[in-house]
């Protein structure tokens, strides 16, 4: 199908921080209120069996930005980062002709305190002419100035942030709370505030611009009128069934003795977490209208990775159940293009087709990407034949589905755990060491696809020890200070 108008589209990417898959209205999983998600879905197409090549930030984040499997990139957990002149999608489309720019979280130069004098020469390296990154909800401001924390003090807010940033990673994700801060200075309204400026203002050429809001990731802290929007009792909870995967992670924590009562609560402030920068989204949108925008740009939603919220008596990520591994995808064509209406989709798509698709509107390509562009499934006359099983990946451990079974490995491709997603859609039931037969063929098909994508990427920088381990610093390198 065509691309659109004949002048090159506009893309506006908005990627959240930890929304599982079922956090909208369209999911019917939980009573969330998110009108412009809705909005999203009924004017494109919703592809709701998509996966994170990662449950965790940076190696999701990375494979994005890269187009290549966790293992090819070789950044498997939030301590690395790639090279500045990595593979990177936003250079192909700078090269392309494309004004690119972010506002918000990327996770690619991870530094709570120092961003401002770390991140924009790295990400114009990526890049982004216009970069203004800010790190996520523990920004702390207390070395070096953040952005975001350099709007606190300058609001006489800093320390009553500092103060109730530590009472709340004291207390945990079972006792969220509302946020302190009205909905402007809270982070996802102020990360969102700027992009819808950054619209209003966007230059007459064609512009790419990545939105990074950080909720809906803890604390969940949702500022008023949102914190009270949900009744707790009211939240549906997922399998209680505790068991501690064998495939720990630092991302995810166990709750063995979290009572029914506390998952409720934190499900209800997350949702509202949703819902607040589901209104925020409405202003980008606004924004796009308020300049004529919307007949020549692609709007596209999604998240690096989903949320446990108690699942399994697990919080946080870092697992590959479906709660943590999957995420939403929503692809709206400008107005100028007829297809892609009110479509859901359940092709099995990896969330590195997304940059892939982008470039396909951007008539481009990155070398090596493994990503397959979705716009052909925005023709409603094709079938939903896209991938044949997807891959995630996390440390030593690969997780594979045809989304209908699904195979944990672990170190020397030795199975750990095993699901009939059709008979035990919650993941109850562990088939691992059982002789069912897809067990085999999945892990089989797993240790293909890594022969099949070696690495083709230098090793990461480890942030602490970049000179030491490789006598390289890309902050010196960059001018970006240390």
């Amino acid at each position: 199908m065509s691309a659109g108008p004949a002048q090159k589209p506009n893309i506006v990417l908005v990627m959240t921080d930890q929304q599982r898959w079922d956090a909208l209205a369209a999911a019917g999983t939980f009573p969330v209120r998110t009108p412009n998600l809705d909005r999203l879905v009924a004017e494109g197409t919703w592809f709701r069996r998509t996966y994170s090549q990662s449950p965790l930030c940076v190696p999701s984040r990375t494979s994005m930005l890269t187009g290549r499997y966790p293992h090819q990139h070789q950044c498997l957990d939030n301590d690395t980062s790639p090279w500045p002149e990595a593979p990177s999608f936003v250079r192909c489309l700078r090269d392309a002709g494309y004004r690119t720019a972010n506002v918000g979280k990327l996770h690619y130069t991870w530094f709570h305190d120092v961003e401002l004098l770390v991140s924009d020469p790295i990400l114009r390296a990526m890049g982004f002419d216009d970069p203004f990154e800010t790190t996520g909800k523990m920004s702390r401001g207390n070395l070096r100035a953040s952005a975001y924390t350099e709007h606190l003090k300058a609001r006489g807010l800093l320390d009553a942030f500092h103060a109730d940033l530590l009472e709340r990673a004291s207390d945990g994700p079972l006792r969220s709370r509302a946020s302190f801060l009205d909905e402007h200075d809270h982070i996802d309204g102020w990360v969102l505030g700027r992009a819808e400026q950054w619209l209003l203002n966007a230059p007459d050429e064609p512009f790419f611009l990545w939105v990074g809001p950080e909720g809906p990731h803890d604390p969940f802290d949702p500022p008023e009128p949102y914190a009270s929007m949900y009744d707790p009792a009211g939240m549906p909870l997922g399998p209680l069934d505790y068991r501690y995967p064998v495939g720990a992670s630092i991302a995810s924590s166990d709750i063995p003795d979290a009572t029914a009562d506390e998952i409720r609560r934190m499900r209800a402030h997350y949702l509202a977490n949703v819902t607040f920068i589901d209104a925020w989204l409405g202003r980008l949108l606004a924004a796009l209208e308020t300049r004529g925008l919307l007949d020549n740009t692609w709007v596209v939603f999604t998240s690096d990775h989903g949320d446990l919220l108690g699942d399994h008596r697990l919080v946080g990520k870092g697992q590959f159940f479906e709660s943590s591994v999957r995420v939403p995808l929503i692809v709206r064509p400008p107005n100028a293009v007829p297809a892609g209406r009110g479509l859901v989709r359940d092709a099995l798509v990896e969330l590195i087709d997304v940059p892939a698709t982008m470039l396909d509107l951007a008539g481009t390509a990155l070398a090596g990407q493994r990503g397959r562009s979705l716009l052909r499934l925005l023709d409603d006359r094709a079938d939903d034949l896209h991938r044949e099983f997807v891959i995630s990946e996390i440390d030593d451990r690969t997780m594979i589905t045809d989304g209908e079974t699904k195979v944990e490995l672990g170190p020397g491709d030795r199975p750990i755990h095993a699901f009939d997603l059709v008979e035990d859609p919650d993941e109850e039931h562990d088939l691992a060491g059982t002789d069912a037969s897809w067990i085999a063929l999945l892990s089989k098909a797993a240790s293909a696809y890594r022969v099949d994508t070696p690495a083709d990427m230098p090793a990461p920088w480890h942030h602490l020890t970049p000179n030491a381990h490789w006598g390289r610093n890309p902050l010196r390198e960059y001018g970006a200070g240390t």
